[in-house]
């Protein structure tokens, strides 16, 4: 991969692990400097040492996305690291099953609170430093979605799958107001079955991340990008 991120600086929440450390290398490897965050502090410090082991540059931070002053913590971190913020990639997310009738209060809030409000206080925090430093610059936010939160919901996942709606309508208004700042953002929603586990949907997730985070200038009219379907020369390749 070619470095075109350089002199990037990139926050992935969630990326101890799954799909949200595999973005973390991927921005690396294209030259980012990258946050790695996790809730985990082990998880987050050895992500970010294979990183640093291959080259690249980033740091391990621990925060619960769900605590605003820990999100506090994460943005200021990075930016007393490498002096601007650039990119963020949400992508904490849990999901515990449970049926409706069985869900504990405690349960479901849980959900909401990493999944929905943890993308709206990284949103937000890392939009004020964009709007406010970045100038023409502008930046890229990225949220992690699921087709469970659009047309396909998961059994014994109720929290999960409104919380991802409610990540839908959060990005299009967030995306409405932010254009005006030169901030463009996405949700990308993975079907879920399969995002984790199907290297070349895997790989074109990727692909898509780079896309948007390098080559794309305008925010589209519509910010969510559904990626059901493989492109045909990767179903091919299948």
């Amino acid at each position: 991969m070619t470095q075109t991120l350089v002199n990037k600086v990139a926050i992935v929440t969630g990326a101890g692990r799954g799909m949200g450390a595999t973005i973390a290398h991927t921005l690396a490897q294209a030259g980012a400097q990258v946050a790695v965050n996790d809730l985990n502090p082990d998880r987050a410090e050895r992500v970010a040492a294979a990183i640093r082991a291959s080259g690249g540059q980033a740091i391990g931070v621990m925060a619960d996305v769900s605590n605003k002053f820990q999100c506090v913590h994460l943005v200021e971190t990075t930016r007393e690291e490498w002096g601007q913020l650039d990119i963020l990639v949400n992508c904490a997310a849990i999901h515990p099953q449970s049926t409706i009738l069985k869900m504990d209060e405690w349960a479901w809030q849980r959900v909401l609170d990493v999944n929905l409000k943890g993308t709206f206080f990284m949103s937000q925090l890392c939009g004020r430093v964009m709007n406010d430093e970045n100038g023409t610059r502008g930046g890229v936010i990225i949220n992690i979605g699921s087709t469970a939160g659009w047309e396909t919901p998961l059994e014994s996942q109720a929290a999960y799958c409104a919380a991802k709606a409610g990540m839908v309508g959060f990005t299009r208004e967030c995306a409405r107001e932010y254009a005006a700042y030169g901030i463009r953002v996405y949700a990308l929603l993975l079907p879920e079955e399969t995002a984790a586990n199907h290297p070349l949907l895997r790989e074109h997730t990727l692909d898509k991340i780079f896309y948007l985070c390098h080559r794309h200038r305008e925010q589209p009219a519509d910010p969510i990008i559904l990626l059901e379907e493989l492109p045909a020369h990767s179903a091919a390749k299948a």
